[in-house]
């Protein structure tokens, strides 16, 4: 999904409320939040406070996350929903001297950090099946939707699928449209 951009990057760059609204979506994500890296792993979100603007102030406050948009650093409140907001999408750079990346170049890093046939030696699921899966998932737009229950989380590892499967439903922008990500997981037979 990610070497091929079958992703919704309109959705995905929008980084509050007001840049959500603006583009007809419900929702909106913190995948262009930049994150603080250390040893080579996001460590946090990087504060907008924590960041110098040209006459050497702070960006912004402490509730306030960070985003480059068309590459400047902006200081971002999610729930603002006067002043729009888009941050770009693939970020790996440094701030007043911190090594930032956005949250979807984070999951981008370690998405590419293995070759498909390394994943299919690991999950023994053949290499053209997620393939195919996945353009699959992909030609549908927000009308698609993955879902999990009890099962896929009630193992070791059982939390990180639950995000993986959730991660996929907010790379094709699904949540609160027709036919995407809506309600919790199961019971579906409870509401109809």
């Amino acid at each position: 999904m990610l070497e091929n951009k079958r992703y919704d990057a309109t959705y995905l760059a929008n980084a509050n409320k007001a840049s959500a609204k603006a583009d007809g979506e419900p929702t909106w994500t913190n995948a262009t939040y930049l994150v603080v890296v250390e040893n080579g792993r996001g460590h946090r979100l990087l504060k907008a406070s924590e960041v110098k603007d040209e006459q050497n102030h702070p960006l912004g406050g402490d509730g306030q996350a960070v985003v480059l948009s068309a590459g400047k650093p902006v200081a971002v409140n999610p729930e603002d929903d006067k002043n729009p907001v888009e941050g770009d999408l693939f970020v790996s750079t440094e701030l007043n001297g911190v090594t930032v990346k956005s949250g979807l170049q984070l999951l981008r890093d370690e998405a590419f950090s293995r070759t498909l046939d390394e994943v299919e030696k690991i999950t023994t699921v053949p290499r053209r099946q997620f393939v195919r899966v996945a353009r699959e998932l992909t030609s549908h737009g927000k009308r698609a939707g993955v879902d999990l229950y009890r099962g896929a989380v009630q193992h070791t590892d059982g939390y990180y699928t639950a995000t993986a499967v959730i991660m996929l439903n907010l790379l094709i922008g699904n949540p609160d449209h027709k036919g995407g990500l809506a309600k919790g997981g199961g019971h579906w037979h409870e509401y109809g």
